[in-house]
């Protein structure tokens, strides 16, 4: 997907969104939204039937993103969130190429900030499945903190040309820290901010490099009080 395609997209759906809004639409609070859902399939559709997707969080992504994609990746930290979600209406049965696994939380590093969060870098087949996908969903873990290193690490690994889509943007941690690194980062991502449902960023990767981060003090003194 180029550029110019994506902003079309967005634009569509933000169009969408408001005619959404001017009906009635009610936004729910602890799952991912009709109109996100939409998009997400929007998305998929864009990116053609040979795609496929790696999500951190499971449930109403789940049944459109199989729908969608050719293949998905599910990564949550209990096997028993995976196991409802393969229980939701509508949900596509889980293909040969589909993946769910269950990562608990461990003991992760950000530069000098200690997270709990997913290692990833010690589970070589989601790695690889996570550099390969053309489509990246961010909506979990619910902690703001363990959200910001999961992107981190998608950003980092995600191939050119991939799209990476963060959720929850209401959070002013969450928006702090997203912009942030659009910001710090713009040589080798775009960046698209949809005042949708909770909030919604998409990154566009450009190029491969290293993902600068740079916390705050208190961002700092704020990770190791909570370790």
């Amino acid at each position: 997907m180029t550029e110019e395609e994506l902003k079309t997209l967005i634009a569509g759906e933000l169009v969408r969104y408001r005619e959404r809004l001017a009906q009635g639409y009610m936004i729910p609070a602890w799952v991912l939204p009709e109109a996100s859902c939409d998009v997400l399939e929007t998305i998929g559709t864009a990116l053609g039937p040979v795609a496929t997707a790696f999500e951190f969080g499971s449930g109403a992504s789940t049944v459109v993103l199989r729908r969608c994609f050719a293949a998905v990746t599910t990564v949550e930290d209990t096997a028993e969130w995976l196991d409802k979600t393969e229980h939701l209406p509508g949900i596509m049965l889980k293909r040969p190429a589909d993946k769910t696994r269950a990562v608990p939380l461990t003991r992760c590093h950000l530069g000098i900030i200690p997270y709990h969060s997913f290692d990833l870098d010690r589970r070589i087949e989601l790695l690889q499945r996570l550099e390969a996908a053309d489509f990246i969903l961010v909506d979990g873990p619910a902690n703001p903190a363990t959200r910001e290193h999961v992107l981190c690490s998608v950003l980092q690994h995600a191939k050119p040309g991939a799209l990476i889509f963060l959720d929850d943007l209401e959070v002013r941690a969450t928006r702090r820290f997203a912009q942030r690194l659009a910001r710090d980062n713009a040589s080798m991502f775009t960046y698209h901010d949809l005042a949708i449902d909770h909030g919604v960023a998409i990154y566009h990767k450009k190029a491969m490099g290293h993902v600068v981060y740079h916390p705050t003090l208190r961002e700092i003194v704020g990770a190791w009080l909570r370790r």
